[in-house]
């Protein structure tokens, strides 16, 4: 808004215009003419100056009650928030808890019927597992019965083996034989590679040693010998020698001709009266007779 002074001299300028426009008025005139013109701005501008005074007025009051109409507003709204709030809270905690107790019941409803199926389920599996038992023993007291008869069955063959341990052990036996040309007596190197390999079983053996020679019954014409006894007992004796010499305690060997006495194949050919000019080393253990 223009002040009182600015409307002043704007009517001055007016004022000036007339003035100079109207060059034939004269001084007089033109005070009196000016003193009322600056009485009506006063009166405009005391008149304006109210109305502003009263204007501002209205706008300071309108501002203070739209002021306090938003402030009741707000207020209005935020009771109103907070009761519709507290509804909602109210109404969720009641559904709160009535969900609860159904899903409590729905619970304890579920778990007994589980327990009720629980309890028929192992009153079935406990009655087979009974049976299961029962059948258990049956079979238990079938099968050490079983045990038992396979058990005394094989303490009779213990028994049994035992007795043919014992009676072989008693037996004697024969663990090698060389064979000799006709008319002769001396090893062989085979015969001698024969007797190496019975060594280890003689020194490990306590039993005594029989060193048995034959012959092959052919009438003996000349030589050393007389008779085939003579022959077998040379060839016994050469074995004998030989075991000695291999670390066998002479104690324990005993040498024998036999003659042609204890043949082994026909004397009536070559290859059997071959076979029969032979040495057996035999292992006689305690009690055992030939």
């Amino acid at each position: 808004m223009l002040s009182r002074t600015a409307f002043t001299i704007i009517a001055l300028l007016g004022v000036a215009l007339v003035v100079s426009s109207c060059a034939k008025l004269d001084q007089e005139e033109f005070e009196m003419w000016k003193n009322e013109h600056v009485t009506k701005m006063d009166q405009a501008n005391s008149d304006m100056s109210n109305k502003i005074t009263m204007l501002e007025g209205k706008v300071d009051q309108n501002n203070t009650d739209t002021t306090e109409a938003i402030s009741r507003a707000k207020e209005e709204v935020i009771a109103a928030s907070q009761q519709g709030d507290a509804d909602t809270i109210a109404a969720a905690e009641q559904k709160a808890k009535e969900g609860d107790a159904q899903l409590r019941a729905d619970l304890t409803k579920a778990l007994d019927m589980q327990g009720k199926e629980s309890m028929d389920a192992a009153k079935s599996l406990d009655a087979k597992l009974q049976a299961q038992i029962m059948a258990g023993e049956k079979s238990d007291k079938a099968q050490d019965a079983a045990i038992k008869d396979i058990q005394s069955k094989l303490t009779a063959l213990d028994e049994k083996v035992a007795m043919v341990d014992m009676k072989a052990s008693a037996k004697p036996m024969l663990v090698a034989t060389v064979t000799f040309g006709s008319g002769q007596t001396g090893l062989s190197s085979k015969d001698k590679e024969n007797l190496d390999g019975i060594v280890d079983q003689l020194m490990a053996s306590g039993a005594k040693i029989k060193v048995v020679g034959h012959a092959d019954g052919t009438p003996v014409l000349r030589g050393s010998h007389r008779s085939n006894w003579d022959l077998s007992q040379s060839r016994a004796n050469s074995v004998a020698k030989y075991l000695k010499s291999k670390g066998i305690d002479a104690a324990r060997i005993e040498a024998v001709g036999m003659a042609h006495t204890k043949p082994v194949a026909s004397q009536n050919t070559a290859a059997g009266r071959a076979m029969n000019r032979r040495v057996e080393v035999i292992l006689l253990p305690a009690g055992a007779m030939m």
